[in-house]
């Protein structure tokens, strides 16, 4: 087990790990907030998916899977739930049968932008609690951890057959 305090203690941004640690919390119950403004139609992991699935566009189940760190049968487990809820269409790729495409069926977007808009307030909310002096320079800050978070949009077909994903 990693003692987390001492792990804190000894890295030169302590005070800011804890500081984001927070603000993931803080974000995690943004997230939990919005998903049951929209009548808890999905859990917050099956959002998770849905939101890979809308910034790829178009994706697999590999694809998924590899983005979740999970085994694809889970993906798929996740995938065909929210299949079965009008969420999400999975169909056979025409480039590979071995793969399934997924996309979002309209339902799944329109889910998606009521739960973006509840997130949308709920941080714009948070950021007018915040003094304009102290603001300043929380959207760059806020965009470079972003970045250095990285892609979260899963490789598409068209990804692997160009040697990217």
């Amino acid at each position: 087990m990693i003692d987390t305090d001492d792990r804190d203690r000894d890295h030169p941004d302590g005070a800011a790990v804890e500081a984001g640690l927070a603000l993931a919390r803080a974000f995690t119950g943004i997230s939990v907030r919005a998903v049951a403004a929209a009548g808890d139609a999905v859990t917050v992991p099956q959002l998770r998916v849905l939101m890979l699935v809308a910034e790829a566009g178009q994706t697999n189940v590999a694809a998924v899977g590899r983005e979740l760190d999970v085994h694809p049968s889970n993906a798929t487990r996740v995938l065909v739930r929210l299949g079965r809820a009008g969420l999400v269409d999975r169909r056979p790729d025409p480039e590979d049968r071995r793969h399934l495409l997924i996309e979002l069926t309209p339902a799944g977007r329109e889910l998606i932008g009521e739960i973006d808009a509840h997130r949308r307030a709920a941080v714009a909310d948070l950021l007018d609690r915040v003094p304009p002096e102290r603001r300043a320079g929380a959207a760059e800050l806020l965009s470079a951890l972003a970045d250095a978070a990285g892609p979260t949009t899963p490789p598409t077909s068209a990804h692997r057959t160009a040697g990217q994903g």
